[in-house]
């Protein structure tokens, strides 16, 4: 300790910069407030093994809507995940099953009497949801041959309070969102498109051998009516899909990897500069790329030019030769 320290006189390097420490934490603080609420949580379960592993979502809001809750006996690892998020149950107004299989509505009994929140699911696969049965199950890929097993697990049945078709608009019960009927991986499947681009597709498209590509269902009433509905989603301007099983999956990654998709051009720039720059270059120049601009005082005449004079080769000889002829002299 110095001098000018020794009876605890404050130092003021020190408090100049616990000062600026504080105004940097401050401003920590005030960019965090300021920064907009995502459209959506991913909530992942079961992550010890890739292939059982399912993604519940939940959609902030003044009321949050919990989508799929995932298999029977995961409502613990849930609880941990919206734990982890700051969410407490009792902020939660609205269950969203996106169709009628186990690994989907497994804990729904459960958290429907824990939020005291309604459940909803689309109407032509409200009999497995309200029954706890399981529909029809077709593998159509080799992975669904392989974990058909999975889908045959038992689930606790529960009343379905609100029937969902094509075109509802969730933010009259909770959060937000437009729902979307995709059938083809069940007759009854929806999706839920959020606001950017954002949609949750439940089964509609899963996870290949590796979590990133995408696949196909494993399982399908009907291919063809979930190849048109993934289509359909595309086509009303999703650009990221976020699945059930894997994910995200980008649009443009789904084009590469499903030849049949067909995704809309969208007119962007990818910078504000760019728009900007042709019709400046065009103000300052008059006229178009590949014309010279003209300059100021020329009142738009062409300026004329005039020609280089030139010494006629003859006389450049003649004056060689007399200059010659005067060095030898």
């Amino acid at each position: 300790m110095n001098r000018r320290n020794r009876f605890g006189r404050p130092n003021r390097a020190n408090s100049d910069r616990q000062s600026s420490q504080a105004t940097e934490n401050a401003r920590e603080v005030n960019s965090q407030e300021r920064q907009p609420s995502p459209n959506f949580i991913t909530l992942p379960l079961r992550g010890h093994n890739p292939f059982k592993h399912h993604n519940a979502y939940l959609i902030p809001g003044a009321k949050h809507i919990l989508v799929d809750p995932g298999p029977p006996g995961s409502a613990g690892e849930l609880l941990e995940q919206l734990s982890r998020n700051r969410v407490p149950l009792s902020e939660i107004g609205l269950i969203v099953i996106t169709h009628g299989h186990p690994d989907h509505f497994g804990t729904a009994a459960q958290f429907k009497e824990w939020t005291h929140a309604p459940l909803a699911v689309h109407e032509l696969d409200a009999e497995y949801v309200s029954f706890g049965t399981v529909p029809t199950i077709k593998p159509i890929t080799r992975l669904g041959t392989i974990f058909k097993s999975m889908l045959s697990v038992k689930a606790t049945a529960v009343e379905p309070d609100i029937v969902l078709q094509d075109g509802d608009r969730l933010g009259r019960y909770a959060g937000k969102g437009v729902v979307i009927h995709t059938p083809g991986h069940t007759a009854g499947s929806i999706s839920i498109l959020l606001p950017g681009g954002v949609c949750i597709v439940g089964d509609l498209v899963m996870r290949g051998i590796r979590a990133r590509t995408p696949s196909t269902p494993w399982f399908a009433e009907s291919l063809a009516d979930a190849r048109d509905n993934l289509q359909k989603v595309v086509s009303t301007g999703a650009v990221t899909l976020l699945a059930a099983h894997g994910g995200p999956f980008k649009v443009e990654d789904l084009a590469r990897r499903f030849k049949w998709l067909h995704v809309p051009e969208r007119q962007s720039f990818p910078n504000e500069q760019e728009r900007v720059e042709p019709e400046a270059h065009k103000a300052e120049g008059g006229k178009a790329e590949g014309e010279k601009a003209e300059e100021p005082g020329s009142s738009g005449r062409s300026r004329r030019r005039r020609p280089r004079r030139r010494r006629p080769r003859g006389q450049e000889g003649s004056s060689g030769r007399s200059n010659s002829e005067s060095t030898g002299t």
